[in-house]
């Protein structure tokens, strides 16, 4: 089966492309939701239902498990496969699966069980529309604008992180988490209806009967996309100790500030909010840094920010002002550098891989990557009930720091790609 090129050519402007406004609108959407309900469910737990550390940090491993069981055989699936139906029907089955949650919640039935089983089902469907989303990009979108195109989807994720908590902090402080959910749910089936309109086809060939499948060599390739490609491989690495440090601080700070030092819900979501303006400058920013030191060095300057700015979640415990402006300019300072990390991760990632090998290679990618977020999700609760959410949130910075190391080195900080 052969599927369509992307188009040829030289950079094209991006906003006045309408398959990639349907494509930019809906990935916003359905982040949106994604973000109010991420946010909504571990605040409901604790304000609620009484959780535990271990408890919250057992949402976040069942949501990412599929991160680390999934991608590569999702990425030899998807290889002959045209990405954009993937892409609809994974939106539409995470939309009914979200809004199971607000019905049980309608009908008092909602449970911590149903919340685990819901957040597995609908994290193994986002690993199923994130690899075909990423590998679905470069065929519609040149190269010379893929840098422009993955710096306005990760502003996706940042306008997401900054409305998300907010709106997800209001609505549940005046009604409940049932509207919150079904948002969520709504965002995935607009994203879906957004894919619908798009006018830009993958045209599939049936498979040449001559051409068999080798599964076992796909996947080889897959994984040789990633580890024999230095800058592929340093800059998985480096995502995998940064995202287990980063649950440390998931888990770590909404213990810590919601049920230890008594913040309303609205503060907290505020926090969010400010994080989530510091995500778009970050992800708005670093093209213009990239294109001038290279991409390399454009890392290691985000992931500066990125790592130090963590140690304030923990540096105050009172009073109420002090915890709030500390614990801001840390998520400020935090989420634009490591956004703009991601930006830099994904746009070289596509640039140094051949089209062919992208689904794969961005699976092998992800089983690395996100694999670490469970474990990570669990030790967080564990050290969250163990000795503290404060002093869990000490550690988290120490971790992240020690993500540096993999790209730290000559290979990444000559890089630069055209």
């Amino acid at each position: 089966m052969t599927i369509a090129a992307k188009p040829a050519g030289k950079e094209r402007s991006l906003v006045r492309d309408r398959d990639f406004q349907l494509f930019w609108g809906g990935d916003l959407v359905s982040q949106l939701g994604a973000e109010m309900m991420l946010f909504a469910l571990p605040l409901v737990m604790v304000s609620t239902l009484n959780a535990s550390g271990t408890q919250i940090g057992l949402l976040e491993a069942f949501y990412t498990i599929p991160f680390f069981a999934l991608p590569v055989f999702v990425g030899v699936w998807q290889e002959r496969r045209a990405r954009r139906p993937v892409m609809i029907v994974a939106d539409l089955l995470r939309g009914a699966l979200v809004l199971t949650i607000p019905v049980a919640a309608l009908l008092d039935r909602l449970s911590l069980v149903q919340i685990y089983v819901v957040a597995t089902l609908v994290g193994a469907l986002t690993v199923v529309y994130d690899i075909a989303a990423r590998s679905y990009l470069p065929r519609f979108v040149p190269d010379a604008s893929l840098g422009s195109a993955n710096s306005k989807l990760t502003t996706d994720q940042a306008v997401s992180a900054t409305l998300g908590p907010g709106l997800g902090g209001w609505l549940a402080g005046i009604s409940s988490a049932a509207g919150v959910i079904f948002l969520n749910a709504l965002g995935y089936f607009v994203s879906a209806l957004a894919l619908l309109r798009m006018r830009h086809r993958e045209v599939a060939q049936e498979q040449d009967p001559a051409e068999s499948r080798n599964l076992r060599r796909e996947l080889v390739e897959g994984f040789s996309a990633v580890f024999r490609n230095p800058p592929v491989r340093a800059i998985a690495l480096h995502a995998a100790i940064y995202n287990m440090g980063g649950s440390l601080v998931n888990v770590g700070f909404v213990v810590y500030f919601v049920r230890d030092l008594g913040m309303s819900q609205f503060a907290f979501g505020m926090v969010g909010v400010v994080g989530g303006v510091g995500a778009i400058c970050g992800a708005l920013g670093i093209p213009f840094l990239f294109d001038r030191i290279g991409y390399g060095k454009a890392l290691l300057v985000a992931l500066f920010f990125g790592t130090w700015a963590y140690f304030l979640l923990p540096a105050f415990a009172g009073p109420d002002s002090a915890v709030y402006l500390a614990s801001a300019a840390g998520f400020f300072f935090g989420f634009g550098g490591s956004t703009a990390g991601s930006v830099i991760a994904v746009t070289v990632r596509q640039k140094v891989t051949p089209p062919e090998l992208h689904a794969r290679m961005n699976a092998t990618y992800r089983l690395i990557s996100f694999g670490s977020i469970p474990f990570g999700a669990v030790i967080g609760g564990v050290l969250v009930d163990g000795i503290g959410a404060r002093e869990t949130l000490w550690l988290a910075p120490f971790v992240l720091f020690a993500s540096v190391v993999p790209v730290a080195t000559r290979t990444m900080w000559k890089l630069k790609l055209n």
